[in-house]
Formats: structure tokens, C-alpha cells, sequence
């Protein structure tokens, strides 16, 4: 039996997403530093309980808000694109599964940058306005359901590209077991919060394991030997 594939026909291709999911990880690790500065009350899922609090805590914290969509942004963009990277060298057995993890990462990436967007651009700027309340209400709990969603969508999506162990990058057991342990507590925190439970303090832990257990993986595939490719052999029969 051939191993799984690691690189399309350009053998830099893996080493190309390797470094795009880890610029994008640490660009998220950034991100979530901006986010812990500016308070669960601005900026975290079940943080505004008390809107007219969560609205003034988001003018007060509109400065490390607007740091995390600045950071969030092209980090969010790196990842999706070396999300789909991923699944693009995704091959032989397992391959269905590993395919739909990789891109449902690349679109738990794509919401993640509306919900940069949003808490650096849009909720500030509402707060800020003093229009109507109910304004900066809807807007928040949008904010707030996009990213339980993202993160829902992240953790099945790690759960799934981590599910078999043969994939080349997991030839390091720690790659695959963060990988995995961080699919499980995005999908377990964002499912309860999303049901009504208090799961809230859960959830941004859950990205930050998924960014370690990503930086992990890029750092494996960065230094993973070059796969080999099987020449052809010739025919030895003689011909007709």
C-alpha cells in the first residue's frame, strides 16, 4: 500500500500550507490576547448579559477592539486558505473525512473574519453612536451567535481532519491527540453555550488550544520529509 499523499504535483505545496495555518495561528493567538484585553463584557459570546454594561464596555474597550480585527482579519484569510490547501492534498483511505475537516476549518475561518469585523468595526462604531439600543442589542447577539458557530464549526472540523492517525503530519502522536483534544472542547463548549448552558468560559480556551494544536501541525509539516514520488516503470514486454 502507497502512503497518503502529502503535496499535490508541487512538493512545496504542503510546506506552502504549513505556512500560511501557522502565520494564521499566530496571527489568531494575537487576536485572542486583543480580545482578553478588551473584556468578556465587549467581546465574548454571554458577555453581555447587561447591554447597557456590554455597551459601555465596548466603548471603553474600542481600542483593543479594533487590535483584534486588525490582527483577526489576515489571520482568518491565512487560515481558510491553507485550510483548503489541506484538503486539497488529502488522498486514499480517509480522505472523505479529512477533506470535509479541512473544509469546514477553512469556513469556520471565513466566519471568523465577519466576527473580526464585527467587533473591531461595527459594534464600536454603534456603541459609540448612542442611537437606539435595541441597535447595538441585535448587533451584539449576531456577534455573539456567528462566533459560537465559528467555533462550533472549527472543532468539528478538527475532530474530522484529526479523525484517522495516518496522515503524514500525525507521525508526531502530540500533533494529533491537540488536535483532536481541541476539536472536542470547541465542539462540546460552543454546542452547550448555542443550547442555553453556561459554557461561555470554555470557548475562548477552545480557540486558543486550536491555534497551539495548528501551530503544532504546520510546525510538523514544515519539517516532514519530502515524500517521494513512485516513477513509472516501463513496460518490459516486447512490443506489438
Amino acid at each position: 500500500m502507497t502512503s497518503p499523499a502529502l503535496t499535490m504535483d508541487d512538493p512545496g505545496f504542503g510546506r506552502a500550507a504549513a505556512v500560511l495555518l501557522g502565520a494564521g495561528a499566530l496571527g489568531v493567538l494575537a487576536t485572542s490576547a486583543c480580545y482578553v484585553l478588551a473584556g468578556p463584557l465587549a467581546a465574548m459570546p454571554g458577555g453581555a448579559a447587561d447591554m447597557q454594561a456590554a455597551r459601555a464596555a465596548t466603548g471603553a474597550a474600542a481600542g483593543w477592539m479594533r487590535a483584534a480585527g486588525l490582527f483577526g482579519m489576515p489571520a482568518d484569510v491565512l487560515l481558510a486558505a491553507g485550510a483548503l490547501m489541506m484538503a486539497a492534498t488529502r488522498r486514499g483511505p480517509g480522505a472523505a473525512t479529512a477533506v470535509g475537516g479541512w473544509l469546514a476549518l477553512g469556513i469556520a475561518s471565513v466566519l471568523f473574519i465577519v466576527v473580526d469585523a464585527m467587533v473591531s468595526f461595527v459594534l464600536p462604531a454603534v456603541a459609540a453612536a448612542g442611537s437606539d439600543p435595541a441597535a447595538y442589542a441585535g448587533l451584539r447577539a449576531l456577534f455573539d451567535v456567528l462566533f459560537a458557530i465559528g467555533g462550533w464549526t472549527a472543532g468539528a472540523g478538527a475532530l474530522a481532519a484529526a479523525w484517522s492517525a495516518h496522515w503524514p503530519e500525525y507521525r508526531r502522536a502530540h500533533v494529533l491527540w491537540l488536535m483532536r483534544a481541541a476539536g472536542v472542547l470547541g465542539l462540546a463548549a460552543n454546542t452547550a453555550w448555542l443550547l442555553g448552558l453556561p459554557a461561555e468560559r470554555l470557548i475562548g480556551p477552545g480557540v486558543v488550544l486550536l491555534c497551539a494544536a495548528t501551530i503544532a501541525l504546520a510546525l510538523a509539516l514544515a519539517i516532514s520529509p519530502r515524500p517521494r514520488t513512485a516513477s513509472k516503470s516501463m513496460p518490459t514486454g516486447s512490443s506489438r
